[in-house]
């Protein structure tokens, strides 16, 4: 692939909190945690359970069907203003925009697709109900490719900047968290920060936009002056997105 021919831009953006306006799993385990929830949660806290483990245990608490979940999450999650406006932006600079979140895509994907973005590529955990029609619980989990480090997070957030950057893109994270977004937002070109990634990036020297909403974010991506990047032979056109289903 020729410098001419790589993709310019690739914007990377978390899901709970950052994309939605809400944390939308800390949503669905209020409304649908079991009984066991309240012991997972403290242990998690007490510093004895990784997010992964603590993700996985308090999901498998849920006895709903996977298809009430999704309908939920579908329902009650409000995604931020202005994201449309930023997707769009992006790809009309010839950009990818991909949701990257380490939730999972069961309340993701529907919420993208009742606002019209069934299209957008999502980087997430898969979980799977264990039984073929959803209707008992629990979920076996599909984990993508990650970095040994971020293993502790579910998903590493870092990999597909760094296969970006390698290509020559122009990297712009968006998140509002502390473990998986701060190591990409020490990794990225521009960054978008609310919440405790804002007051992270802030105590570390990181520069980084404040954002409430997605139209500033928009305008920053329409008014974006991309330099072009000329790379040595080359480069792999490789993705971690999951392809929409």
């Amino acid at each position: 692939m020729t410098a001419s021919e790589a993709r310019t831009l690739l914007v990377l953006c978390d899901f709970d909190d950052s994309a939605a306006d809400c944390n939308a799993a800390q949503l669905l385990l209020a409304e649908f945690g079991g009984p066991g929830a309240d012991a997972v949660q403290q242990a998690y806290r007490g510093g004895s359970l990784t997010f992964r483990d603590y993700q996985e245990k308090m999901f498998n608490t849920v006895a709903a069907p996977v298809e009430t979940l999704k309908a939920f999450a579908r329902d009650n999650v409000t995604l931020r203003p202005g994201l449309s406006e930023a997707i769009a932006a992006t790809r009309k600079r010839g950009g990818e925009f991909v949701i990257a979140s380490a939730g999972i895509d069961f309340y993701i994907e529907p919420v993208l697709a009742a606002n019209g973005l069934a299209d957008v590529p999502v980087l997430s955990v898969t979980g799977a109900p264990d039984t073929a029609n959803g209707a008992t619980m629990t979920f076996n989990y599909d984990y993508p490719p990650a970095q040994e480090h971020c293993r502790d997070w579910a998903v590493c957030k870092c990999e597909p900047m760094e296969i970006a950057r390698t290509r020559g893109d122009h990297v712009i994270f968006i998140g509002d968290g502390l473990r998986s977004d701060a190591c990409a937002a020490e990794k990225a070109d521009t960054v978008f920060a609310r919440s405790r990634l804002l007051a992270h990036c802030i105590a570390e020297g990181i520069e980084a936009i404040e954002f409430d909403d997605f139209h500033s974010i928009a305008r920053h991506i329409s008014d974006l002056e991309l330099t072009p990047i000329i790379l040595g032979g080359d480069s792999t056109n490789t993705t971690l997105m999951k392809a929409p289903k």
